[in-house]
């Protein structure tokens, strides 16, 4: 089968993602287990402008369309493949819109590398001051909740591109390389 190769902007903007994703649930994951409250600024500002390039990236893959499958696998193999690309497209988009959804929406305002974009919500006893804690609670629970979603989505995608290469001998992860 005869396909058209991704373009290289089409693979740094894969790969920008990915790896941008995985840091910052990872990051995210320490700061919360350890209490580390001093990384929350770089985590926010990371996520800040890796939603940028989710974006750019979202929207070029609509207007380019999905990439034609280069695997000889099973109807239900490409279900699920179809599935696991859904929820990391949705979930790479709904977890840096949480984040700046709680921290803007608990009064904290959004920074990035110190420069102010939204301004802290400042109480009268000069403290930051919820905006609507309901909605910062409800992003909050949402961020944790897509954060584990996206580590299964994209263990089950990592294993999909290994089973791809090793056992199916195709070229997908080869493509996703930029050596198809």
């Amino acid at each position: 089968m005869e396909y058209k190769p991704l373009s290289p902007t089409e693979i740094s903007l894969h790969w920008i993602v990915a790896l941008g994703m995985i840091t910052l649930i990872g990051l995210g994951w320490y700061m919360s287990e350890n209490k580390v409250f001093a990384l929350y600024s770089i985590h926010k500002s990371i996520g800040v402008l890796l939603f940028v390039v989710i974006v750019i990236r979202t929207l070029t893959r609509f207007l380019k369309g999905w990439p034609q499958s280069v695997s000889k696998g099973k109807p239900w193999e490409h279900n699920i493949a179809h599935v696991i690309h859904w929820v990391l497209i949705v979930g790479t988009i709904i977890m840096p819109l949480s984040g700046i959804m709680d921290a803007v929406m608990s009064g904290r305002g959004l920074f990035v590398f110190g420069v102010e974009l939204i301004g802290v919500n400042m109480g009268t006893n000069g403290q930051p001051e919820a905006i609507s804690e309901p909605v910062s609670s409800l992003s909050s629970a949402v961020h944790g909740i897509i954060g584990k979603l996206l580590i299964a989505a994209i263990v089950l995608h990592l294993v999909g591109a290994l089973k791809h290469h090793m056992v199916d001998h195709d070229s997908t992860l080869r493509r996703m390389l930029g050596r198809s």
